[in-house]
């Protein structure tokens, strides 16, 4: 039988269902940050030992901070032991740890990492800790037969490819904070017994008690606690309390997104305007979680830096905004695609006062940047910024 010729206006809707049905299965498959997360002035990773969810979820400081923070009760490490999963939650890679070996097979390591991805934004980081005998030190143990600090714990030790003297004793901690000098990112490690390695719950638990406190004024009205464990216990499938914790999140939340190290590696990305890396690429950020008091605060307020919106938007050639600022500081711009990837680096300097921040529509090789939804993103001094701009045809 001879089939008759499918109508324009048919052909029509069928090649825009299609071509819907494919913007839907993209959108689906790759993983989008726009608005998924808030812009962070300082986020503090704090990492526990080798404990289930059931396991210290209830002992009493941890569970008056689930109270007052959000919570992931589908949260899960990747592997055991120890080492690996801290190169995940570092690098979102294990860089082929398999074990405890100090140091790494392979390393040094020159892959990405989140150290490196700060220090290329322009950004602040640290590593706090806990009896670690020198900063920058490299040993493999410290704090006699039973050690107190180990290498394992520290995978920004066995990189090539970002500043060793931010890796500091946890003592370093409480002068950043008296002084302001809070990173933007930092990772503070207990020691063996503060971390519930080789001591109980109630010992970490009562740890975290006398520290997580100054912590959390610490990073100040747009900045971020997190609390997890490397591993589970070996009996629970890897099952592990995270904890996100401050005024940018939800109080007494729980939610029940499924999510990993590498999930908690996109959503520190996102929050600190960084391009995901490795397997942290393929990741959701984390979403539900967010308090909506943090979308009314104009991003820079509490240090007087602003950002004005975008003019004129949409725009077919050049946009540009206004950056003021009220003093001297490093100023970080550049433009990123709504998947979150760098598209034109703009300005990278010390700037001061009104300053125009222009983009030609280009990329950095020069071509012009293809129509859609593009997102100019300022770092100033540590004060995170961000305007929504449209490039049309």
């Amino acid at each position: 039988m001879k089939r008759s010729p499918m109508p324009p206006t048919a052909r029509r809707l069928s090649l825009g269902c299609f071509v819907a049905a494919a913007l839907l299965l993209a959108a689906s498959w790759f993983p989008r940050s726009t608005a998924a997360a808030p812009v962070i002035d300082h986020i503090i990773v704090v990492v526990m030992e080798n404990h289930s969810y059931d396991q210290v979820r209830t002992a009493p400081y941890t569970a008056s901070l689930i109270a007052q923070s959000s919570s992931f009760s589908q949260s899960y490490a990747l592997t055991h032991p120890s080492q690996p999963n801290y190169f995940t939650l570092w690098a979102a890679s294990t860089e082929g740890t398999t074990n405890d070996v100090c140091p790494p097979p392979g390393s040094p390591y020159s892959g990405e990492n989140l150290g490196h991805a700060c220090e290329a934004a322009g950004l602040t980081w640290k590593a706090y800790s806990e009896d670690l005998p020198a900063a920058g030190s490299t040993v493999c143990t410290s704090g006699g037969g039973s050690p107190l600090y180990t290498r394992k714990h520290d995978p920004w030790v066995s990189y090539s490819n970002l500043t060793h003297t931010n890796e500091v004793p946890y003592s370093y901690l409480a002068t950043d904070i008296a002084n302001n000098t809070l990173p933007n990112l930092a990772f503070v490690v207990p020691n063996n017994c503060h971390n519930t390695h080789d001591c109980s719950v109630s010992t970490g638990d009562t740890w975290l008690s006398n520290n997580l406190p100054a912590m959390l004024s610490g990073v100040g009205p747009r900045g971020l606690v997190i609390l997890t464990w490397d591993e589970d216990n070996s009996a629970s499938g890897n099952h592990i309390l995270t904890v996100f914790s401050g005024p940018t999140v939800l109080s007494n939340f729980v939610s029940s997104q499924l999510i990993t190290h590498y999930t908690v590696v996109r959503t520190i990305c996102d929050m600190l305007g960084l391009n995901p890396f490795n397997a942290a690429l393929l990741e959701s950020p984390i979403t539900g979680a967010w308090s909506p008091i943090v979308t009314a605060v104009p991003h820079g307020a509490a240090t007087g830096v602003t950002l004005g919106s975008a003019r004129p938007n949409p725009s077919r050639g050049r946009i540009s905004a206004t950056l003021q600022l009220p003093s001297e500081r490093r100023v970080e711009a550049s433009i990123f695609d709504s998947a979150g990837r760098r598209v034109r680096r703009l300005v990278s300097g010390p700037l001061s006062g009104a300053v125009e921040i222009v983009w030609d529509g280009s990329r950095e090789d020069g071509r012009g940047a293809a129509p859609g939804l593009y997102f100019l993103r300022v770092r100033a001094g540590g004060a995170p910024l961000e305007t929504r701009l449209v490039r049309i045809r």
